[in-house]
């Protein structure tokens, strides 16, 4: 998208796995790590289908994909897998994070990051991270990239934090970190504008109060940018 197409923009929002840092390689490392044995794979049409996704939404996507439940087996159809496959999702997450853990330790910025969310604090747009990582993920992430998240300071709004009910492509992720991690809602400039920014959830999904198009989303996956068009947003046409 071109940068005079996008109008006036009054905040920035980002997506950070992929986007801010290089962990999606990761990610796609430790899962066919953990596959292998097993004779599967998790290929690039699958990965364009959970990218985003809170992780066990995300899990349950891989699993029914590699092992897709029998259609005459209520207890597949009930699990949302097949039963040949030799994990549950907490079991499998649980083999995820333990290799996770120490790689994003060392997980670096993508080309660029540090430079566009520098340039955005020195001129005082308002930025915030919103990530359907987990608050402990990010902040081994974040931990391993200083200079790349310290302008975000405390505006960060992660997948599992109370307020997030519904995770992408559902906007409510982008709406509360507009609402609640920007951090306009301290000053009485912000909270008049905030009042042109809908609320999250389902009763509001088909609402837009006019302030939401002055927002900028920066997402690298199609359920992001699905996420920040819901949400009624700027995209910045990075995504998948």
């Amino acid at each position: 998208m071109a940068a005079e197409s996008l109008g006036r923009v009054r905040a920035v929002l980002f997506d950070m796995d992929g986007l801010l840092i290089d962990s999606e390689r990761i990610y796609t490392d430790v899962v066919n790590d953990i596959l292998r044995p097993y004779g599967k794979e998790q290929t690039w049409d699958i990965k364009s289908k959970l990218m985003g996704q809170p992780e066990r939404a995300a899990t349950l996507v891989l699993l029914s994909s590699l092992w897709p439940p029998n259609p005459d087996s209520e207890e597949d159809n009930e699990r949302g897998f097949g039963s040949e496959c030799p994990f549950t999702i907490d079991e499998f997450l649980k083999a995820r994070n333990e290799r996770l853990l120490p790689a994003f330790e060392k997980v670096q910025p993508m080309p660029g990051a540090e430079r566009l969310v520098e340039h955005l604090a020195k001129h005082r747009v308002p930025i915030c991270v919103a990530t359907g990582s987990r608050r402990r993920n990010f902040d081994i992430k974040a931990g391993a990239n200083m200079r790349l998240f310290t302008p975000f300071g405390e505006r960060i709004i992660c997948g599992d934090d109370a307020m997030i009910e519904r995770g992408k492509p559902f906007p409510d992720i982008f709406l509360t970190a507009a609402r609640h991690g920007l951090g306009l809602q301290h000053t009485d400039e912000g909270r008049a504008w905030l009042e042109g920014v809908r609320e999250p959830g389902a009763h509001a999904d088909h609402e837009l109060k006019g302030s939401e198009g002055e927002i900028l989303v920066f997402e690298d996956a199609l359920p992001g940018v699905q996420a920040g068009l819901a949400a009624g947003m700027k995209d910045s046409g990075l995504g998948a």
